[in-house]
């Protein structure tokens, strides 16, 4: 039996090597959500595929059968999103979302939601747009979107002044917020409740 391919829209999130012969791509794809798409390493520049972290546009993939992962076949990029990697604390708080939504599956009704927070975090990271309160905001709203009661069992227990803080952040517009609407120590809250209250892992190991 053939293997199924796929052409789909998709977002780099992270490379590494596979042995010696192999460079795995994680890829955040329309179709299925998270798959690592394998390719064959090459000495020659021009057949190698020049994907760069949080580039998007179409993929083409040979998936092994039952399997999420394939083989990269075409590449076509659309955006590269190159400014990220000059801005340090937005390229952090980039890499830890992306860490959550490659470390947790997804039913196919969920993904098209996934993929339109991660767009919506990178073009806020990237405008340069606060970026922890970004990054405070992606994740509360993706636990909701999982179905967690996040406002009720976190921000409703939140002390007074902090609590405060997290609604404007969850109710207004990134680019309306402060510069220093959300700190570290609110981010470690809600990943803590994250870690320990619902069946959301924010720690990626590749697949």
């Amino acid at each position: 039996m053939a293997s199924p391919e796929i052409s789909t829209f998709a977002i780099s999130l992270g490379s590494e090597p596979r042995g010696d012969r192999y460079l795995a791509y994680r890829l955040y794809t329309q179709q299925q959500g998270p798959l690592t798409a394998l390719v064959r390493r090459s000495s020659k520049p021009e057949r190698q595929f020049a994907i760069d972290l949080f580039d998007e546009g179409e993929f083409r993939i040979e998936l092994k059968l039952g399997s999420f992962t394939g083989f990269l076949k075409e590449a076509h990029i659309s955006r590269k999103r190159g400014k990220l990697a000059l801005k340090y604390e937005a390229f952090e708080m980039a890499a830890r979302l992306a860490n959550v939504l490659l470390s947790n599956p997804v039913s196919s009704e969920s993904i098209d939601d996934s993929l339109e927070l991660l767009t919506r975090g990178l073009d806020s990271w990237e405008n340069g747009m606060n970026p922890k309160a970004t990054y405070l905001k992606c994740l509360f709203l993706y636990c909701r979107q999982e179905g967690y009661p996040v406002n009720e069992e976190w921000v409703n227990r939140l002390p007074d002044p902090v609590r405060a803080s997290t609604v404007k952040i969850i109710n207004l517009p990134i680019k309306e917020l402060p510069p220093k609407a959300a700190d570290l120590g609110t981010i470690e809250s809600l990943e803590h409740y994250v870690e320990h209250h619902t069946h959301i892992r924010i720690r990626n190991k590749m697949a």
